[in-house]
């Protein structure tokens, strides 16, 4: 298996923290999730943390969780879904871990992210400018997420452990080219 943390990286809806938790547990590592540890330090819901400090305060205390972990080589962990927007980010992780991308289309994580009302991102607007909304970041994000060791899609019916299990045999096979 890789040395080093996991880290799954994607757009919101794609299965980052099911999946994670997961994986992590048939590797038997920790789970972690940046988005749990900000809210736990600041003690406020990320979607809190935008409407108070804005998005830019929100982004170093990820930027900060995302260093800590970095040194967590037992770790499988869920990145925020912008995690990897910051190129400091994705340099520190890439040479820490191995950095996963679960990718969904835009169907999917339409549907996936109306179940919950607690995306900032999202928030306030109406179902059609919620999807103009995801389209647009899932555009702007991509060059990010194309930054990946290992990519795998998780529009397919198929249930987090399968995802968790695919995910399982990419990253053997990734350990040993």
């Amino acid at each position: 298996m890789t040395e080093g943390p996991v880290f799954l990286t994607g757009f919101m809806g794609v299965g980052k923290t099911r999946v994670g938790r997961i994986l992590a547990q048939q590797l038997g590592r920790c789970f972690l999730d940046t988005d749990q540890m900000i809210e736990q330090r600041a003690g406020k819901t990320i979607a809190e943390i935008f409407a108070d400090e804005g998005e830019a305060h929100f982004r170093q205390l990820e930027r900060d969780c995302v260093l800590e972990i970095c040194q967590r080589p037992d770790a499988v962990v869920a990145l925020g879904g912008g995690a990897v927007t910051r190129a400091d980010n994705v340099e520190a992780v890439r040479r820490a871990g191995v950095l996963v991308c679960l990718k969904a289309d835009v169907d999917t994580i339409f549907a996936r992210v109306r179940r919950r009302s607690n995306r900032p991102l999202l928030a306030g607007l109406d179902p059609q400018a919620q999807r103009a909304k995801i389209e647009s970041l899932l555009r702007e994000r991509a060059p990010y997420y194309d930054q990946a060791h290992i990519e795998l899609y998780t529009t397919q019916a198929q249930t987090p452990e399968d995802t968790a299990g695919q995910l399982l045999t990419l990253l053997e096979s990734y350990a040993k080219n």
